[in-house]
Formats: C-alpha cells, structure tokens, sequence
C-alpha cells in the first residue's frame, strides 16, 4: 500500500504524540535498596518509626529534625558500606518500607535483619511480611546459617509476625527505670561485699560466662562491665572526672566464692545513674535484695536523680527483686534467631 508523504508524516505524528500523552505506571511494590536513590527516604522513614528512640539528632526537636535526618544521611555518604543489603517497599512513588540486611562474617556465617520499618498508613497492608520474605529468600540464596534480628518487646505484631517465619526468642534485654530513691529505706547493712579488685579478674571472667546462657554467649559484647583492664579503668577515671560522674564497681562473696556483681555509675550535674548486676546462677534469687541495698548505700551519698537498672529476661529473679523495690520497665530490645536449614 502507497502513502502519500504528508500521510506518513502525520502517522509519525500521531504515534509520537500518543506515545507521549499515554501516561507513565509508576512501579510499586518491592526492590532492591539503593545507597545512591534510597538513602535520604530511608532515612526518613526511620525517623519516623523510631523517632521515639532519639536514634537521628534532634529527634525530639520538630523544627530541626529535616537537619538531623540531613546529618544522619552524610554520615554514610558518599560511600556506603558494602556489608549493608535490604530492600525498600515502594506506594505513590516514595519509599514507605525498608529492610536492612547485614552479613556478619566475623561472628559466623550470619545475617542480621533490622531498620524493619513500614509508614504509618501504610501498615497492615502485608508490606513487613513481604519485606522479611524477601529478605529471607536472599539470605538462603547466600547460604547462611542463621539470621538475627532485634524487635521492641512491646511490639507484639512484629514479634507474631517473626515466630510465623520462624524466629526463635532468645532473650529480652532491657532497662527499668526509678524516680529516685525511695524517701524512706533503711538498707540493712549487707556482709561479704567488698570492692572488686584486679585479681577477681578469673572468677568475673567464669562468673559472667556461667551467667549467660550458652547460646547467647556468642552474640554479647566480648567484655562485660566488669571485665576491666588497667588503662581501661584510666581512662575511665580521666571520663569521668570531665564530666563529674563516678562509677563504683563491688564484689558479693557467698561460701568463698564471688557470687555476684554490683555496679553503681553516679552522676553529679546531669544524666541518670546506673545500675548494673550479675549473679551466678547458683546464688540466684537468694542475693538480689541485698545487692539492690548495697546499691541504696553507695546512691544515697549522691543527688537525687532517676535511676536506670540493666535486666535481661533469662534472669527472671532480678527484674522480680527491681520490680518489688518500685522499678518499673523502662525499653528493651528482644533479640530472636532464625536457623538456616538446607
């Protein structure tokens, strides 16, 4: 068939122009994150979702928090690291799901999920359940052994959601939180306490490991609070002298042996004090009320200020001793495991 070139020219015309006018689908759903397209949306993302958490500068700042999203952005640019993976759920053309993975290969063959976050209203719409599928299936692909990740125990959505792909918990680590010192307390004088000293290094060391249950060993800081050296202690004294603050460290000794820990952080100007103890399991729900009056002892020399108390759920007898004594939960994060089956 023969066209006429005006004919051809107004074809060419009319495809061109409804090729232009015909409007664009914009994709939504998940894909791969992106460090050089998704860092600053995932980073507002998380400011909203955690912003309870003052993780981002300024967070509780309404007027400077588009800074400290900026800020927290340039801490990762212009590189990223290369051990961070994830995904990002996508709605009317902006990120409103993310899922950062992590490969930890100095801990084992191991991922860790976190940053699992969803906009508000866009939540139960199954974009987490997608996000952590997703996640899954790549992290089998690399041929993982297990996978880690931390959720707020409050959380009882994503908690459910977790123990349906799989996760185990493992344990519940967590602060509570006092005023101040009860107004009236007699503490009674407490027997076998006494500083801890350089040479209680041995029995700390096999105290801490028999405190914590063997498999979470791996996962814990490779030192604990009490687990000191000398010029970590220096430099501990020259900290603390620049911001007034003291940090007292005790041994409790039941039959010839170190039975538990106390540690007392004080501050002078500002802040909280700090409370921090370790029993071993063989002296547990036996020693706590003492070790919490040596503490009212060294804190009633101190100013009055809120009192923050370290507890983890597998030492159930402590949380029960905080609780009687007026603490009250305060945050916590409850750590759960995935194990990688071929």
């Amino acid at each position: 068939m023969n066209f006429e070139p005006e004919t051809l020219n107004f074809q060419r015309t009319l495809v061109v122009a409804t090729a232009i006018g015909k409007p664009k689908v914009a994709f939504r759903g998940i894909r791969p994150f992106s460090a050089r397209t998704d860092l600053y949306g995932v980073a507002r993302l998380l400011e909203e979702a955690f912003r309870g958490e003052h993780n981002f500068p300024f967070a509780n700042l309404p007027l400077m928090r588009e800074l400290g999203i900026v800020l927290w952005t340039l801490n990762y640019a212009p590189t990223f690291p290369e051990t961070f993976e994830g995904f990002v759920w996508i709605e009317d053309g902006k990120i409103v799901g993310n899922a950062t993975l992590t490969f930890d290969l100095a801990r084992g063959n191991r991922y860790y999920i976190s940053n699992v976050a969803v906009k508000r209203e866009y939540q139960r719409r199954g974009i987490a359940r997608e996000m952590m599928r997703a996640s899954l299936e790549h992290i089998r692909r690399q041929r993982a052994s297990s996978v880690l990740l931390n959720v707020r125990p409050q959380n009882e959505g994503a908690i459910q959601l977790y123990q349906d792909l799989g996760f185990k918990k493992l344990e519940m680590r967590g602060q509570w939180t006092l005023a101040t010192l009860p107004l009236r307390f007699a503490p009674a004088r407490v027997s076998g306490v006494r500083p801890l000293k350089m040479s209680d290094a041995r029995a700390v060391t096999e105290l801490v490991r028999a405190a914590t249950p063997a498999n979470v060993q791996p996962l814990r800081p490779r030192q604990s609070e009490f687990e000191i050296t000398w010029d970590e202690r220096f430099l501990e004294f020259l900290g603390e002298t620049v911001i007034a603050q003291t940090t007292q460290r005790w041994v409790l000794e039941r039959d010839q042996r170190v039975a538990a820990l106390l540690l007392v952080r004080g501050r002078q100007f500002a802040g909280t004090h700090r409370l921090v103890i370790e029993t071993h399991p063989d002296f547990r729900g036996r020693v706590e009320n003492e070790l919490i009056g040596a503490a009212w002892r060294a804190l009633e020399k101190l100013p009055a200020r809120e009192i923050r108390a370290d507890a983890v759920s597998t030492y159930p007898e402590l949380i029960t001793a905080l609780e009687r004594h007026g603490f009250r939960f305060w945050r916590g994060m409850t750590l759960m495991e995935l194990e990688i089956r071929d």
